[in-house]
């Protein structure tokens, strides 16, 4: 994912009443740009939905950031209900290692007074995967040549449906969220029951839980008692 810095998406929040939700991601641009556009899509609270990139772009680096600003929410009597980490398995060495991290934080926190969630939402390879649900219900396994994971889906899979495909278009995102969300909410759903019932997690994404989960938050501003967990 790019790298390059830029200015904070975390929102002040105003006149809102009701659960609030932070996003962490792993890139700084292609996943925050699409997350924007999708919350303006959504049309959710302002206040009600944070977006920020992670400092570090290893999974574990993700999962360390959204666990300090956790604390930080906690410590100002603003706590979040619930973060997500939008991650990639890619070839990142610690990616099982944020997936327990995550459990066990997930544990620990019971005895939390603020009680916030953390959970992943992890994309295999990587978050292009989930731009290709937009266009194709594609179960192929990338990276079995020279190039990692996420290059060969971009290069092979991706670009035979969008050629001129560029990380950190925002216009494209909006585009295809426009235009293809749900045909995307469903490649993903069907995926993803594919790769479980494999006993595996590539290829797959959990964007779509995510969309469902901030869907709740929208229509409803709480999660009751039932949703509290992950998706």
């Amino acid at each position: 994912m790019s790298r390059t810095k830029g200015p904070s998406l975390r929102k002040t929040k105003s006149r809102y009443s009701g659960d609030t939700v932070l996003i962490v991601c792993e890139g700084t641009q292609t996943e925050p740009n699409y997350l924007m556009e999708l919350k303006g899509y959504l049309e959710i609270d302002q206040a009600a939905l944070d977006i920020i990139p992670s400092s570090g772009s290893a999974p574990v680096s993700v999962v360390k950031y959204a666990k300090e600003e956790i604390s930080k929410a906690c410590a100002k009597g603003n706590p979040y209900a619930k973060v997500y980490c939008v991650i990639d398995k890619d070839t990142h060495l610690s990616y099982t290692s944020a997936l327990a991290d995550v459990k066990n934080f997930n544990e620990s926190s019971r005895k939390n007074p603020c009680k916030t969630v953390l959970c992943v939402i992890p994309s295999v390879p990587c978050f292009e995967y989930w731009i290709l649900m937009h266009y194709t219900a594609s179960t192929s396994v990338f990276g079995t040549g020279s190039s990692s994971p996420c290059q060969h889906l971009i290069n092979t899979a991706l670009r035979a449906q969008v050629p001129g495909y560029k990380k950190a278009d925002r216009i494209f995102s909006r585009k295809i969220i426009e235009e293809k969300l749900d045909i995307a909410r469903q490649n993903s759903a069907i995926t993803l029951r594919s790769a479980v019932s494999a006993a595996t997690d590539d290829p797959s994404s959990k964007m779509h839980l995510l969309i469902d989960e901030l869907e709740i938050l929208k229509n409803n501003k709480y999660f009751t008692d039932e949703q509290r967990g992950c998706l």
